[in-house]
């Protein structure tokens, strides 16, 4: 888990983030504010439980587990995996706090990978997508974490990607600001 409070993530002990309130603090989900009508307007995607296989095989791949790619998405991603050089992380979770209009609010998703090096820490998220026409939805999602990890990991540059499986393209992503996160906050909660 990934805490915005821990100075170094551990993978193996989970850890949770203190907020103060005496009624506890809201939790969204990053993909609260993905607006899903935009993946009506696409060439239509192959379907989540296709998409939780590709995510499934990604993290036990990272985890060393003896998985065989079973798809052109899987072998994308198992070549994309080998040519990282750093510490990999699966499926991490993140918490993201937020103070909006004087009510804590958290922000809760996780991270597909993450690659580590003393230099810079890369956040990438598969999507399985057959097309790039909701980027600038899964732009939310990846601001979040984008906030999370920037402040665990002050020392280093973090950057923002998303791995498309079906051809094997890293597309960069700019992170929003945490203050255009507070107004989806803010719209999420009317």
């Amino acid at each position: 888990d990934l805490s915005m409070n821990e100075a170094e993530p551990a993978s193996e002990e989970p850890f949770e983030i203190d907020i103060s309130g005496s009624e506890g603090p809201s939790r969204f989900s990053p993909h609260t504010f993905i607006d899903e009508e935009v993946f009506e307007q696409g060439d239509g995607g192959r379907g989540m439980d296709f998409g939780s296989e590709v995510h499934e095989f990604a993290e036990a791949y990272v985890l060393g587990e003896d998985v065989t790619p079973s798809s052109t998405d899987e072998r994308n991603v198992k070549a994309f995996l080998d040519s990282l050089g750093g510490e990999l992380r699966a499926e991490e979770d993140a918490f993201l706090p937020l103070d909006v209009d004087g009510e804590q609010e958290t922000i809760a998703g996780v991270i597909d990978l993450l690659h580590l090096t003393p230099e810079r820490v890369d956040i990438v998220d598969f999507k399985t997508d057959l097309s790039r026409h909701a980027e600038s939805e899964y732009q939310k999602q990846l601001s979040v974490y984008y906030h999370v990890v920037a402040a665990l990991y002050p020392d280093r540059e973090v950057t923002t990607s998303i791995y498309y499986t079906a051809d094997g393209e890293r597309q960069e992503i700019d992170p929003l600001r945490k203050q255009s996160l507070r107004e989806l906050v803010r719209e999420a909660s009317r």
